[in-house]
């Protein structure tokens, strides 16, 4: 906004690299697009040295339909970025952005062009679009405002990878690039991450897809991404980004605020000792509880809480699954089944025993209410754990449990009820129940097949008292193979508009070409009353979806 000083404008003995800025229509000083090198559809207004106050941004709506953004600025956010922060621009677009603030008491208005560049991501062969086309199909009223956040996977990684080609074991050669972006309820991209400024095969912090997403009380962006974790704001103004600690490795599926103040995150261990003496790295079997500061508070370790040989989902999920030796009867006894392994592989493979992914955690909530955590287990079940280490209950079908856990599995109450299989989330909403995402790959314990599958959102009440589930709600199994997803998704309760937020994010996975159809839905809870849904082309081979979710502007700035 500020017309370029020239030399002879300077006061007298200042060098040639000095600014002055001089006065301009605009009050304010330069616009700044992607600050901070992360978030380019984002920019600062700068200050231009003045103190505001009690900011208020509209970025308008591309043409007739277009969805304007409109937000409040807080002073602590004008402080933080010495200006008005701009979120929501359109990718090649001239943005037309509409400011108001106070300024020496007086309300000053002001209206700025911003033009963003087009979309830059990683681009593999045959594909035909930077990203997904998210086509509106329902958005009742009252859901304009919506902004929804994309966390995608691609696993075909474009360039170098020598670092995945190592015999360790463990979990990172599982590399992902993210495509993470935020879409309006237009289907319109407003905000993207710049996945190569974090991202790279080539070294071991830079391993790893982004995975976790969520909103922090605070408005900021959490993720984790192989052997880090981190947090942002939606400006891409870093906060912290931290290597896991030194006893831990592998980071994937689920990092999770708690009301404490802490963070629970799922990794694995870069040295552990069985009790047969083996030392290996772990696969997605253990959950750590950090502080802001990155200690590490507590941890849990599932080969000790569960057991890391009951194998029988294993041998429905389509891949060759390392079981037991032919002819090895499995034991109660941990230590027997290890000793009777033989010379078994290790690494990132289905297989029962530790350095093996037996577990394959990909969710984990937080009970306040009894200092407790809940453990979704895909190769398992969902799995709620007390700070004693001690299983409260198992919610997954009864079959190859052990002895010593065979009371803690939940018997079903009432009509209609069925298991979840190879689920994806399992979070509690707040109303006394727990909604999980049933994905129902390996449903009943049946081989793979491709046809005649079906997943669903369901909301289960669990007894505690009594050991005992009843199935409440689901939605999704009427609508079959077009609404399947084999893999990842999500379901989570929205208590701002008493509404289950879904998505099915890998529809058409299993297919030949995958390119996934995926699915989000806003539903009304205990009903089938669709109020949002949006499908998700994706235009890119081999890239699946594994979660979205909501983002509240009102938290953010």
């Amino acid at each position: 906004m500020n017309a370029k000083t020239q030399p002879h404008d300077l006061p007298e003995g200042a060098c040639l690299t000095a600014k002055v800025p001089d006065r301009d229509e605009a009050l304010l000083g330069d616009v700044v697009v992607n600050p901070y090198r992360l978030a380019p559809l984002t920019a600062i207004i700068r200050d231009g040295g003045r103190t505001l106050s009690a900011a208020h941004v509209r970025v308008l709506g591309r043409g007739e339909r277009g969805i304007d953004i409109v937000y409040d600025v807080s002073d602590r956010s004008l402080w933080t970025y010495g200006g008005i922060p701009v979120f929501g621009l359109y990718p090649d677009h001239v943005n037309q952005i509409e400011v108001s603030y106070k300024l020496d008491g007086e309300r000053i208005r002001e209206r700025y062009e911003i033009y963003a560049p087009a979309v830059r991501l990683p681009v593999v062969a045959k594909q035909t679009a930077a990203l997904p086309e998210v086509e509106p199909v329902k958005v009742a009223p009252g859901f304009e405002q919506r902004l929804y956040l994309f966390n995608h996977l691609l696993a075909e990684i474009p360039g170098g990878r020598a670092f995945k080609w190592n015999g360790l074991g463990g979990a990172a050669e599982w590399d992902s690039v993210g495509n993470n972006w935020i879409a309006d309820s237009n289907g319109d991209v407003r905000w993207y991450l710049d996945i190569e400024q974090i991202h790279d095969s080539n070294h071991r912090d830079g391993l790893g897809g982004t995975m976790g997403f969520h909103q922090t009380r605070d408005g900021k962006l959490i993720w984790g991404q192989g052997q880090t974790y981190s947090k942002y704001d939606l400006l891409g103004r870093r906060i912290w980004q931290r290597n896991l600690p030194d006893k831990f490795a592998d980071f994937s599926h689920e990092i999770r605020e708690t009301p404490n103040g802490t963070y629970l995150l799922r990794v694995g261990t870069s040295d552990y000792r069985r009790p047969d003496g083996k030392r290996v790295r772990s696969i997605r079997d253990h959950i750590i509880e950090v502080n802001e500061a990155g200690d590490v508070l507590d941890f849990w370790d599932l080969n000790q809480i569960l057991d890391p040989y009951r194998g029988e989902l294993l041998g429905t999920l389509g891949k060759a699954a390392i079981q037991l030796p032919d002819g090895v009867q499995k034991q109660d006894e941990r230590l027997a089944n290890e000793l009777a392994e033989g010379d078994l592989p290790f690494g990132d493979t289905p297989g029962v025993g530790t350095g093996r992914n037996w577990a394959h955690v990909n969710a984990i909530d937080y009970d306040a209410d009894d200092d407790s955590i809940i453990v979704s287990a895909r190769h398992q079940g969902v799995v709620k754990i007390g700070r004693d280490k001690q299983v409260k209950w198992i919610l997954a079908a009864p079959q190859g449990w052990p002895a010593r856990l065979q009371d803690k599995v939940l018997k079903p109450v009432g009509e209609g009820f069925e298991w979840s299989w190879t689920q994806h989330t399992a979070w509690l909403t707040g109303h006394g129940t727990l909604t999980v995402f049933d994905n129902g790959w390996g449903r009943d314990l049946g081989p793979t097949k491709l046809a005649g599958n079906y997943s669903r959102a369901v909301e289960y009440k669990i007894d505690e008292v009594k050991g005992t589930v009843e199935q409440l709600w689901q939605y999704g199994k009427e609508r079959g193979d077009e609404w399947y997803s084999p893999i990842t998704s999500v379901v989570a309760y929205r208590p701002d508009t008493d509404t289950q937020f879904i998505y099915s994010a890998s529809v058409n996975f299993l297919t030949p070409q995958k390119l996934t159809t995926s699915v989000l839905n806003e539903v009304r809870r205990g009903t089938q009353e669709v109020t949002v849904e949006l499908k998700v082309h994706s235009r890119q081979p081999g890239s699946v979806g594994y979660r979205a979710l909501v983002i509240d502007l009102d938290k953010a700035f």
